[in-house]
């Protein structure tokens, strides 16, 4: 299909998306997924000037697929990653482990996190992969997911569908999903076939974004959070499979319009976990969750929060937080990183109820109270008012001889 130029230069001026016309702007988001999108070759792309729109965004790379050898691990295939995308969570939450239509999300979504909070606003979710939207099934039916398209593999019904219903709806959360550089991907491989893939769609990205600049101007009130990313990388060296864990299938980007906080711009050169040559210090695909409804303005409830992400915007919370019951299976360790510290609090909660206040020149807890506790644990802790999880499975304790 052929797409018209773009004036690039006018629509990367655009995208700032500031609401000049109001002094209190309403925050919406538009959630822009490119499925099976290989970050070097994106960048290939942007050199070569064959991916501009992208290349107008704030480019970032990132991670997928949890941490290797925890609960966390997941397969880098689409299911698991465009859930973790849509939940802030990994499997060991989201359990949905791999591309089986049947499989139904079992975390608080994005849509219903915020629907939640804001009953009158609306979502979309309009895919080109179908089974993104059968994982959510359940979402669709209890009304958190307003409106929900599955074009079937036909990206231009996703450009169709999302540029209508920015131009004459009142959409506060849309999520749109493009397929064609997996579907590439998985036939060719990395083939100017496949390069060609990822312009087509960073041309109909494009015709999104001028969908999304004319509504600005007609609603002026609106600031517009942009976020586009893929769910996994390729396999080396052909890119034509993906689903373990090396560094190239595990390896994401995110892009943005918002100038992000330090999680998404500032990675950690020295990760608690070096593996994949310090991979694990970068944002990863479960911070896009908290990023969208830290933006829309939904305050997390701690007695509940369940999202392993942090938010890409605005303060930053603790880094790097894991949590792993010791091996006298009596007690959970805790471990986390802030930056500078100058005394302010960190607080801790077990399942909803605080158990610990420290400071940020703390970065360790022993959780020695674990005993009666039978299941999965969720630890939350909270900084600068951030919070973070991690879901703790635990283990039957070692009887004492």
């Amino acid at each position: 299909m052929n797409y018209p130029r773009i004036t690039w230069i006018a629509l990367s001026l655009s995208l700032a998306f500031t609401a000049q016309a109001s002094d209190t702007p309403v925050h919406k988001a538009l959630l822009i997924g490119v499925d099976g999108m290989q970050y070097q070759k994106l960048q290939k792309a942007i050199q070569q000037n064959m991916a501009p729109t992208i290349a107008s965004l704030k480019l970032h790379k990132s991670y997928t697929g949890g941490v290797l050898g925890t609960s966390t691990e997941q397969l880098t295939v689409s299911g698991p990653g465009w859930t973790t995308i849509l939940t802030g969570s990994w499997v060991d939450r989201h359990q949905v482990s791999a591309n089986d239509e049947a499989l139904r999300n079992q975390a608080p979504s994005l849509f219903k996190q915020f629907k939640l909070a804001f009953p009158d606003r609306k979502t979309a979710s309009i895919v080109s992969w179908n089974v993104i939207n059968a994982h959510f099934a359940e979402d669709i039916t209890q009304g958190y997911i307003d409106l929900a398209v599955k074009c079937s593999g036909v990206d231009p019904c996703v450009v169709d569908n999302v540029s209508h219903e920015l131009e004459t709806g009142q959409p506060d959360l849309l999520f749109a999903h493009f397929d064609e550089p997996d579907i590439t991907g998985h036939r060719l491989g990395f083939t100017p076939e496949y390069q060609q893939a990822i312009q087509t769609v960073d041309a109909q990205l494009g015709q999104i974004l001028l969908a999304l600049q004319r509504r600005e101007k007609a609603h002026p009130e609106e600031d517009w959070l942009v976020i586009v990313l893929p769910d996994h990388g390729r396999h080396l060296p052909e890119g034509k499979d993906h689903g373990q864990q090396t560094l190239s299938e595990k390896t994401t980007f995110i892009a943005m319009n918002k100038t992000g906080n330090a999680q998404l711009r500032a990675p950690i050169g020295n990760p608690s976990n070096p593996d994949f040559k310090g991979l694990y210090g970068f944002a990863s695909q479960a911070d896009i969750s908290p990023t969208v409804l830290a933006w829309l303005g939904v305050k997390p409830d701690l007695t509940r929060y369940t999202m392993d992400g942090l938010p890409l915007i605005g303060p930053v919370g603790v880094r790097q937080l894991t949590a792993q019951q010791l091996p006298d299976r009596a007690q959970v360790s805790l471990s986390w990183r802030t930056e500078t510290p100058t005394g302010k609090p960190v607080q801790i909660y077990r399942d909803g109820q605080p158990i610990a206040r420290l400071t940020d020149h703390e970065h360790s807890y022993v959780d020695n109270d674990i005993q009666a506790l039978k299941g999965p644990i969720n630890y939350t802790l909270v900084f600068n008012g951030v919070p973070v999880s991690r879901l703790v499975t635990l283990h039957e304790q070692t009887s004492t001889p």
